[in-house]
């Protein structure tokens, strides 16, 4: 299995580099000094982030619009943006203090009515938002004067600050004149950029907002680039097509850094890898369901092999979907080693002596560097226990994602959750593991119960005490395949200075030019 990927990536890497020679050069335009160029795999499906789950959404609303709170990418501390402080006026009630001064793109005045406005909108359960999930502690949000709101919450909420982080502001004149079909495309935010225009599936044009109230983005452009195909985008990268690029294949890395053009910056990231199986039956009746054939589904697969020999080790195993960097980690909890011989007693005592067939749905190469070569090697340690996954390829994110989030994306498929860059172990477990949530397909009134008790108490030590129950049930209960917590791979050309960011949120506004 591992010979396999291997020579697949030697001549992949083969491939690449004939494809880099044949090359023309890249046009001035692309490389102008003012403009940074990044590339994405696919395109955003809308350009309103409460929208949408697309990592590619998120990272484009950083560039426009702001949060009222913003993670110190060096020391990883929450602090303030467009809101200047907060405090904990109660156990349920939050005031922050907002930035003065500060106007939308159109020059529409940013004060707390925007605020309430953004939080109403995303809270309305009528307007089925993907973010609402992030902030449905929120009761309310009440305005005391233009630069003060007040936020009340259903019990004590122990996320609210780190949440900030996660929602970006949005006008109330745009929300309430204009209404959310026309928030689809046009982007109003009080952001270091401005988008200028949107070619679907091709780019995405951003120019520098210089009336912007923060320090000012060294480059006036930002062209954002839709390039499919992981080895064109090495290769613009390394022409000089492209200035960053992201989820590059760990066997690539080489290509990239004896270039001469570009090199590679990793970063361990806030991202959990697993294959999600179908125990709550969305997608009908499945062998899933049975906790016997998720357990022995997790000891069939050597992730630890795959790691070393795939992954060249830019991957850190899990026990559970909890990310080694959250809130609530539990670092004692080790993962499932693998054991054919009881995975096969397993696979017999739920009454598959013979094993089974089954649909496994793959894709995402987006967020997840090698997940072709490493749904391969999974695969093939499947099938040595009995169960034949037979991969369905579905190479487009935004129809990945729908049929994701309607439930019809079972029995298996591969999936990964970012957290919303919220580094706590509450924003993968409410999302992804609760009950009836979109992107869950587990069900366990159990752990339903302590994800609720982990979001409602203030207390750190007895949160911490909450989550090493429910990991401990996760993993008992082999609710998915657990993989990994990823080590992400960027390709940043030569001309400009960068690095990888921990919170997996590209900032363009950042990247300056390279001292030569």
């Amino acid at each position: 299995m591992m010979e396999d990927a291997m020579s697949r990536s030697r001549l992949a890497m083969l491939l690449l580099l004939a494809l880099v020679l044949a090359l023309p050069d890249a046009p001035a335009a692309q490389t102008k000094d003012d403009t940074v160029v990044y590339a994405f795999q696919s395109d955003v499906d809308s350009w309103d982030p409460p929208n949408s789950v697309l990592r590619e959404a998120i990272i484009l609303g950083y560039q426009v619009f702001d949060h009222l709170a913003v993670r110190d990418l060096k020391t990883g501390r929450v602090g303030p943006n467009l809101a200047t402080s907060w405090r904990a006026l109660d156990e349920t009630t939050w005031e922050v203090k907002l930035r003065k001064g500060v106007r939308f793109h159109d020059g529409y005045p940013f004060t707390a009515a925007a605020v309430k406005a953004t939080f109403d909108r995303v809270l309305d359960p009528k307007n089925k938002l993907t973010a609402r999930g992030n902030h449905a502690k929120i009761k309310s949000v009440e305005i005391v004067d233009d630069s003060t709101v007040r936020f009340k919450t259903d019990g004590p909420y122990p996320l609210f600050v780190e949440r900030l982080t996660a929602q970006v502001m949005q006008s109330d004149k745009v929300i309430k004149e204009k209404g959310h079909q026309w928030m689809q495309e046009n982007p109003i935010g009080t952001g270091p950029y401005k988008l200028v225009r949107w070619n679907r599936k091709q780019e995405h044009l951003l120019v520098r907002n210089d009336d912007y109230w923060g320090a000012k983005p060294a480059f006036k452009y930002v062209r954002v680039r839709i390039i499919p195909e992981t080895a064109t985008q090495i290769a613009e990268l390394i022409s000089g097509g492209v200035d960053v690029i992201k989820a590059v294949p760990p066997d690539q890395m080489d290509v990239i850094d004896k270039s001469g053009q570009a090199r590679t910056s990793t970063s361990p990231i806030l991202r959990t890898a697993m294959l999600q199986l179908d125990q709550a039956a969305r997608s009908g009746p499945n062998p899933f369901t049975d906790r016997r054939v998720r357990q022995a589904a997790n000891m069939a697969v050597d992730m630890d092999a795959i790691i070393k020999y795939v992954l060249n080790g830019l991957g850190d195993r899990v026990a559970t979907g909890v990310n080694p960097m959250a809130f609530g980690f539990d670092p004692s909890l080790k993962p499932y080693k693998p054991d054919l011989a009881a995975a096969k007693k397993l696979l017999a005592a739920a009454g598959y002596p013979n094993g089974f067939e089954v649909r496994f749905r793959t894709g995402l190469a987006i967020v997840e560097p090698g997940v072709q070569q490493t749904n391969d090697a999974i695969v093939a340690d499947l099938a040595k226990a009995g169960i034949v996954a037979k991969q369905n390829l579905m190479g487009d994110v935004g129809p990945y994602v729908a049929q994701v989030k309607e439930g019809k994306a079972g029995p298996m498929f591969n999936w990964s959750w970012g957290y919303y860059s919220v580094f706590d172990a509450d924003a993968i477990l409410y999302d992804v593991f609760k009950c009836g949530e979109s992107y869950s397909y587990y069900c366990n009134k159990e752990l339903d119960d302590l994800i609720q008790a982990g979001r409602s108490t203030l207390d750190p030590k007895k949160r911490t005490e909450i989550y090493v129950k429910a990991q401990r049930l996760l993993f008992d209960d082999a609710a998915y395949i657990y993989k990994w917590g990823l080590r992400g791979v960027w390709g940043i050309s030569n001309r400009v200075e960068y690095a990888a960011p921990r919170d997996e949120i590209d900032r363009m506004f950042i990247v300056t030019p390279r001292r030569k």
